[in-house]
């Protein structure tokens, strides 16, 4: 960048007519919207329906217009322009710009505008619209080159080295022009070979894809039928529903009843165990209170003999007693529910022999009236036991023998 260059663009733009002044301080920085509206203004002075990019907010709108301005200037006007110091947009980019403007200020300068006034009108009377055919053919062509050329590039960029190498050797040799005019028909004849092989498979989708196509529609008139007899069947109401509705109500309350039965037998079968196990540890308890007692009277009874305050015939009577005793406790006992609605009676375990003193001091014990207890107590259900059960027998020592 250079201050003549500078005062040359300024000096060029004045005398263009530019609809605002440029300062020679407007270039010391990086100013694109001042840039981007020169190149716009300059391309319309060239071509005022040309489709140029005119946003610039953003960076992807600053590229994309800086693509187009060079894309058009080298298509149009041959001028090769530098995108990344017009892209600067600072001193650098007027260089690029004084090329554009360089066509415009030259004809001003000599005296031209007749001649350019001449042949911009014989343009204009060119009809273009008999050319637009030629032009979409250009266009595709020049579509096609760039595909080709940029496919035949990734070909190359992929040949092993190898390949190179024998490719590099056969460019190399000398080859008769008549082996290499059979090589050509050799290869032209295995190119339409695989042509005719390739046509063949393209036929052969073409048939493929039409079966597809019409076993693809029959699939869907079967399905849109059977999607509208779908929605038949859901419309009706089956004859048998509304017993079956009824049915599934009376099952519910059959099986809320079983449930509550169920529940109920099971309570009471395990209230029956319990009940069961209770009596059962009682009469343990009880038994297990008339060994006690038993034991008792026989320890003192030894130490009556011990004394020797005992007669021998007294005391055989008393070992016949007590060995009475111990047989009616080592016997089973039988249990049975109350059954009977008599009046309660009292259940008097063991043997009515002892002596007096013993009977008056542990009678309490022996009967079960203030424990309420279930046991049978009528008359009909004392018959049933196996115990046998006698009066009071008083012995006929006083207390005086003692």
């Amino acid at each position: 960048m250079s201050y003549r260059d500078l005062r040359n663009f300024t000096e060029m733009t004045r005398a263009l007519n530019y609809n605002r002044l440029i300062s020679l301080d407007n270039f010391r920085v990086s100013n694109f919207p001042l840039v981007a509206e020169i190149v716009i203004w300059l391309v319309r002075r060239f071509d005022p329906d040309a489709n140029i990019y005119s946003e610039f907010k953003t960076e992807e709108d600053r590229v994309i217009l800086v693509r187009s301005v060079v894309q058009f200037m080298a298509i149009n006007n041959y001028i090769k322009l530098n995108s990344k110091r017009l892209y600067q947009a600072d001193g650098y980019s007027v260089k690029e710009l004084l090329k554009i403007i360089v066509l415009l200020y030259n004809p001003l300068k000599y005296g031209y505008n007749n001649n350019i006034c001449e042949e911009t009108s014989f343009m204009n009377s060119v009809d273009i619209s008999s050319k637009i055919s030629e032009l979409k053919l250009t266009r595709e062509l020049a579509s096609q080159i760039t595909l080709k050329g940029a496919i035949l590039y990734e070909l190359l960029g992929t040949e092993v080295h190898q390949l190179k190498y024998i490719r590099k050797i056969c460019i190399n040799n000398q080859y008769e022009l008549g082996d290499l005019e059979e090589g050509l028909k050799e290869a032209i004849l295995q190119a339409q070979y695989n042509l005719s092989n390739t046509q063949n498979l393209i036929d052969n989708i073409a048939v493929t894809e039409a079966n597809l196509d019409a076993k693809i529609g029959k699939r869907q008139v079967e399905l849109d039928r059977n999607k509208k007899r779908l929605q038949t069947l859901q419309k009706m109401r089956p004859a048998f529903l509304d017993e079956f509705e009824k049915i599934e109500v009376e099952l519910h309350c059959l099986y809320q009843d079983f449930l509550t039965r169920f529940r109920c037998v099971t309570f009471l079968e395990q209230l029956l165990e319990d009940s069961e196990m209770i009596d059962q540890e009682r009469m343990e308890a009880q038994q297990a209170e008339m060994r006690k007692i038993l034991e008792k009277i026989q320890q003192e009874e030894a130490l009556k003999l011990l004394d020797g305050s005992i007669n021998i015939f007294h005391y055989e009577e008393h070992e016949s007693n007590l060995e009475l005793e111990e047989s009616a406790l080592n016997k089973p006992t039988v249990t049975r529910a109350r059954t009977s609605t008599g009046p309660e009676r009292s259940r008097v375990y063991g043997n009515m022999t002892a002596e007096d003193g013993s009977l008056e001091s542990d009678s309490d014990l022996l009967l079960d009236d203030d424990d309420n207890s279930q046991l049978l107590a009528s008359d009909d259900d004392l018959e049933l036991l196996d115990v046998d059960v006698a009066p009071p027998k008083h012995s006929d020592l006083s207390e005086d023998d003692f």
